[in-house]
């Protein structure tokens, strides 16, 4: 009875006891809760104010920029000779719109919807969208133009141009204005009255949206000052009426929608649980005992269960099979019916071997020895069968016997399918005999089917090998990536397929260079005609997205009949054929002849003598002046590259310069002239040009911008004293590309001179399109003054002629004696150089001559 009496009391004490303990709890519980959430949302407030100042940093360094680039680029129109010369007074309408000084280009490449030049009240020039109008300045610009040309005029003698935010067509732009003058120092009395040239750069989406992109906002936008949000983070873009405004990342409200709603339902599902254990906390020790009992009952369950899927889980496959001892189907798991297709009905009842079939072993017999072998462990072996589709499968069998009171009761197994390992196995084997990428034979299949062709020495049927190499394939794969290299070499096997037989092979050896193995075929003749079709055909464009890609391809041949059945000896020959070929000029074909080896290897070691040289500087510059043809003072010199040979002495350029484009060693090559020729005539006269030749394969393989950029920062160098002389063959490469790049030189300010004109079919085009300074007439045309024929004087009379009409200054090479330079002052040629008045010297010599030129200039 007390014990009852003890008991009782005992549970509102500890009930009691229970509520304190869970009251306290759910207290410091609620105050961690609040103290989280307080924190949560200053954090996000302190993370979205950032994140706005950062924006308004962003967007408003991303706008001074693009004044200040409108600021340089309006500087080199203004600050021009040439455009103080055509556009003050009287504006040259010829120079600055037809011959594109100051032309369409400024919109179609720069972007500039308005460009005009003003002077007081009248505008003398004045092109809208790149094309010209009759509209002034005033028609299109909202602001007031006599404060900002005032202010541009003063801005004048510092160098400086001036840019505001206007209106233009009633929408904002910024507008860029600069007095224009001539390239010297000025006072501001020289430019009071002079004209202001006015770029405007209209803030249209695209532009903003590329504004936006490089300060790595979004949505970049104007609008109204009006309907600007409060708090909208925004510029204002002077008294336009207008600010820019742009998409702020707001991370602490997106750090509230990511953490609030979770937080708060781990916050409601702790608090359950709190409640859920007070309640339980609160149970007797009878539901206690119960709940432990209840446990021990359910441990006990999990245990078996575990068991049984353990078991399972140690014979499980894709699907069981159980067969009687006569071999017929007693029992197929459900699995059987996903994997084959078959309903289980269909084939209970019926014998294995109707079901499954093995190639290599008999399955019936070869579960009959299985059930008579004495050790009864699993056997394995791989059979196939059709499933209901038709589709042929692999599977891999497992067997083992049934035994029931000491006798064979049947067979019992798994069927694992193993069709994809299979046809990745058949996968690999073909791999690992064909090129991934064309489906053409590799090297390996190339050797097996070469030695079996030659089995037989001098028995064996004539065989001609080709070994073909892709010309021009390199830049496309450059320029347009690899997949536009990948799709060229796929459909150049397609049409090496399509020209050989059944018996002959193509091989793919790799990158761009093929073989093709013709049987049968002997006749130089039928070769020569094979050789010819094969190359007109690869020839044919390629069609790439909208592009259409142009290659060539270059032959090497070697036959059995000549070089012998040696399959390792005919691939050397071919390659050093197709060396010769590629030698002689490409997109041609050469058979093996054994003075070709010779030859070969002195190009080969010469170009290994080429990488030692450019790591060991073996090379040096000559320079050739250039002279003015009405006093013969020399205006310019060009720089010429020799090789000083440690063995073979010097040598010119026309021997090791096609290797240099031919390995890639044209570009390290390239800038080392360059730097070499700027920095040795940084200390030249002022007025002095340098002239270096640019390759087109710079073109095409660097970017030539930026390392004549470099060049220039690193010497010092001015860059409106260094020429750059390109040859047509560089527009004829990549016609779109090479604008781009030309213009991107006008803009770092160097001189540009096409040379040899005259040679190509299109170089007038090139002179209307191309931003040349000057031209040079090719030394052939030259030549020919000196003979009776009136042919060439003629060409040179009409170059000059030209030239003049162009506003480019015209020299002529090559000039060798005193009737050419007769003949070349008749016609009023511009400039002259040649072996006649200086041939090629080195620096010192070069310097030397420019001291006497000095001393007689002073003398007279």
């Amino acid at each position: 009875m007390d014990r009852n009496v003890d008991l009782s009391s005992s549970r509102p004490t500890s009930r009691l006891q229970v509520r304190r303990l869970v009251g306290g709890f759910c207290a410091l519980f609620g105050l961690a809760c609040v103290f989280t959430l307080v924190a949560l949302f200053n954090i996000a407030t302190t993370l979205d104010r950032q994140a706005l100042q950062q924006s308004t940093f962003q967007a408003s360094q991303a706008l001074e920029q693009r004044l200040v680039a409108s600021r340089q680029f309006l500087s080199s129109y203004a600050v021009w000779d040439a455009a103080y010369a055509h556009l003050v007074g009287k504006v040259d309408w010829q120079w600055a719109y037809d011959e594109k000084n100051v032309g369409e280009s400024l919109y179609s490449a720069s972007g500039y919807e308005g460009v005009f030049v003003v002077e007081d009240e009248r505008t003398t020039y004045a092109l809208f969208k790149g094309k010209p109008t009759d509209s002034p300045a005033s028609a299109h610009i909202d602001s007031p133009l006599a404060a900002i040309i005032d202010a541009a005029r003063r801005a004048a003698p510092a160098r400086e141009q001036v840019t505001h935010f206007v209106r233009f067509n009633g929408w904002p732009a910024v507008l860029s204005a600069a007095a224009v003058r001539p390239d010297k120092e000025v006072t501001e009395a020289d430019v009071k009255q002079a004209p202001v040239m006015v770029f405007v750069d209209q803030l249209t989406e695209t532009k903003l949206a590329v504004l936006g992109k490089g300060a790595g906002l979004t949505g970049m936008r104007l609008e109204k000052s009006t309907v600007a949000e409060a708090g909208q983070p925004h510029i204002a873009l002077g008294e336009t009426g207008y600010h820019l405004v742009w998409n702020t990342p707001l991370p602490g409200r997106q750090l509230l929608h990511a953490f609030l709603p979770p937080l708060l339902a781990v916050f409601l599902m702790l608090g359950l649980v709190v409640l859920y254990l007070f309640r339980h906390a609160l149970r007797s020790s009878r539901a206690i005992d119960e709940s432990l009992l209840r446990l021990q009952q359910s441990n006990r369950a999990l245990e078996a269960s575990e068991q049984r899927f353990r078991a399972v889980a140690e014979a499980a496959s894709d699907w069981i099979w159980e067969t009687d001892r006569h071999h017929r189907l007693t029992y197929l798991s459900q699995r059987f019916v996903s994997v084959t297709g078959y309903r289980i009905e269909d084939w209970l009842g019926q014998p294995l071997n109707q079901l499954l079939a093995c190639d290599t072993t008999p399955l019936l017999p070869w579960l009959d020895n299985e059930a008579d072998s004495d050790t009864q462990q699993l056997a394995n072996l791989r059979c196939n069968y059709d499933d209901a589709t038709g589709q042929n499968r692999y599977c891999r069998v497992s067997a083992r016997s049934i035994i029931y009171e000491g006798k064979l009761a049947g067979f019992r197994g798994t069927a694992s399918d193993i069709t994809d390992e299979v046809a990745a196995h058949a996968r690999i084997q073909h791999l690992s005999m064909h090129d991934a990428l064309t489906g053409l034979a590799n090297r390996n299949k190339l050797s097996r089917h070469l030695e079996q062709a030659l089995l037989r020495g001098s028995d064996s049927p004539p065989l001609t090998l080709l070994l073909l190499d892709l010309d021009s394939f390199k830049p496309i794969n450059d320029s347009l990536g690899h997949p536009a290299g990948d799709a060229v070499l796929q459909e150049v096997a397609s049409r090496l397929r399509d020209t050989t037989r059944d018996d002959d092979l193509v091989a793919r050896l790799g990158g761009d260079e093929f073989v093709l193995a013709l049987h049968g075929l002997d006749n130089r003749s039928e070769i020569d005609r094979f050789c010819a079709r094969l190359l007109d055909l690869l020839q044919q464009p390629i069609g790439f997205e909208e592009h259409q890609l142009h290659i060539g391809a270059s032959i090497g041949i070697a036959q059995t009949r000549a070089q012998g059945y040696d399959a390792g000896e005919l691939i050397r020959c071919a390659d050093i054929a197709l060396y010769q070929a590629k030698a002689d000029g490409k997109n041609t074909w050469r058979y093996f002849s054994p003075e070709m080896n010779q030859q070969i290897q002195y190009r080969r070691q010469l170009e290994n003598d080429l990488r030692r040289a450019i790591k060991q500087h073996e090379f040096v510059l000559h320079y050739q002046p250039r002279y003015r043809l009405d006093d013969l003072r020399i205006v310019s010199v060009e720089a010429l590259l020799r090789w000083e040979h440690p063995q073979e002495g010097l040598i010119g350029p026309d021997t090791f310069i096609p290797l240099a484009e031919q390995s890639d060693l044209i570009v390290p090559l390239g800038r080392w002239v360059l730097e070499e020729a700027c920095r040795n005539a940084r200390d030249w006269p002022e007025e002095l040009l340098v002239s270096v030749n640019l390759s087109p394969a710079q073109f095409s393989r660097s970017d030539v911008v930026a390392d004549v950029r470099q060049v220039l920062l690193d010497t010092g160098f001015p860059a409106q004293r260094l020429e750059l002389e390109i040859t047509e063959n560089v527009m004829l490469n990549d016609i779109e590309g090479a604008l781009g790049t030309m213009l991107a030189l006008k803009e770092l300010g160097v001189r540009l001179n096409m040379d040899d004109f005259g040679t190509g079919y299109s170089s007038l085009g090139y002179l209307r399109t191309y931003p040349f300074d000057s031209i040079k007439i090719d030394k052939r045309f030259i030549a020919g003054l000196s003979s009776q024929s009136g042919n060439d004087r003629a060409v040179v009379q009409a170059i000059i002629n030209l030239g003049k009409a162009m506003g480019l200054t015209v020299t002529a090479e090559g000039v060798e004696t005193e009737q050419q330079l007769k003949a070349l002052d008749k016609e009023q040629c511009h400039e002259v150089q040649g072996y006649y008045l200086s041939r090629p010297v080195d620096r010192a010599a070069f310097e030397a001559l420019l001291a006497n030129r000095e001393v007689r200039q002073d003398a007279s």
